[in-house]
């Protein structure tokens, strides 16, 4: 797919197929993940990847209420995290730029997603149940999850309307 096509049409994916991920395509997520710029191209990354059913449902249960159909028909979780020693200050951008090329390739490669936040500065606790059920040492702060799958064709999704780029842009 080309590149403006794919940012034009990808889109939250909430409902998926019971379809098993094949390795060799989480391998090229996560290489999108790898390829995202970095705050002096520290790398800070390291994903885990969720796959256990009983894991995911537990993790539907830790203050998920908006999403917990969502988590339970994902085939996986990509759990995107920085390390805090490689990245102390740009942490939360790179893990969100990572998370963007992630996005992008799950849908070029006819997958969907839907991004949650793994990190909120008012809120420790999330990030610390995160750490804790899926075995993330501390060092390696969560910043966002997606949620893979192949999309249910017969998710009804919301047109999407975009603020006209005339009302976004200002020259000086």
């Amino acid at each position: 797919m080309e590149a403006f096509q794919c940012i034009k049409t990808r889109r939250s994916r909430r409902k998926f197929l019971a379809k098993d991920i094949p390795a060799e395509i989480i391998e090229k997520i996560i290489d999108a993940g790898r390829c995202a710029p970095s705050s002096e191209n520290s790398q800070p990354w390291q994903f885990f990847i969720v796959k256990n059913r009983d894991l995911i449902n537990k993790f539907s249960q830790i203050n998920h209420k908006y999403n917990k159909d969502a988590i339970l028909s994902c085939n996986l979780i990509i759990v995107i995290c920085v390390d805090m020693e490689k990245s102390p200050i740009s942490f939360v951008e790179d893990g969100v730029l990572a998370s963007q090329n992630m996005a992008l390739i799950i849908h070029d490669l006819g997958l969907g997603c839907v991004y949650l936040s793994g990190h909120k500065f008012n809120d420790i606790r999330k990030e610390e149940d995160i750490q804790k059920l899926f075995n993330i040492q501390r060092k390696f702060k969560p910043i966002s999850l997606l949620l893979v799958g192949y999309p249910d064709p017969k998710e009804k999704l919301d047109n999407k309307i975009l603020r006209d780029s005339k009302e976004l842009i200002e020259y000086r």
